[in-house]
């Protein structure tokens, strides 16, 4: 009787390893013949995104200040986006956001404002009052770019303030606000 189970266990032993190495062979030969050829020429170059501080952007400690004032005491980031040579045959677009966004409920409101300045110039401004439950806000929807000449670096600063109104807005000034500044680039020819 024991010998009878030694050999059950022995057939059913070479059996399986049997089926595994045919299973394993087919495996291998059908994955080496489904190759598929793509032809074509991958872009690795990407506009180059450096932050003069870092990506992220806080306040904690919302001053109300005039309009007029916010380049001097607003909440700032600035950073710099360059189109390298390397892109001077291709269309470049680039798409800024504000992403991760968590801002107290009490400052969704007209009198919390942004502005995005390319250059020196306005391209991007608004305040938080629809934002509602989302915690991304595009500030540049994509855009396309195309530098006179190469490489070519553009400016950009964030700003972030609660505007002065002339009323107590004293309930404000701790609240929170949180997001990360991110650039995408796409880029074709």
């Amino acid at each position: 009787m024991e010998f009878k189970k030694m050999i059950i266990i022995l057939t059913f032993t070479i059996v399986t390893i049997v089926i595994l190495t045919f299973g394993a062979t087919y495996s291998w030969y059908a994955y080496k013949d489904a190759q598929t050829n793509v032809s074509g020429n991958t872009i690795k170059e990407v506009p180059t995104v450096i932050f003069s501080q870092t990506e992220y952007i806080k306040a904690s400690q919302n001053m109300p200040i005039y309009d007029e004032d916010r380049y001097n005491y607003a909440n700032k980031n600035s950073f710099t986006i360059t189109v390298n040579e390397n892109l001077k045959q291709y269309e470049v677009g680039i798409e800024i956001s504000l992403i991760n966004i968590a801002i107290d409920p009490k400052l969704k409101i007209k009198n919390y404002k942004y502005e995005l300045l390319q250059d020196d110039i306005t391209v991007a401004s608004g305040d938080f009052s629809n934002i509602g439950n989302d915690t991304t806000l595009k500030l540049l929807p994509m855009t396309i770019i195309t530098p006179d000449s190469y490489p070519k670096t553009y400016n950009y600063e964030l700003y972030i303030w609660l505007s002065e109104d002339n009323t107590n807005q004293n309930n404000l000034m701790n609240k929170n606000f949180s997001g990360k500044i991110n650039v995408n680039s796409a880029v074709k020819k």
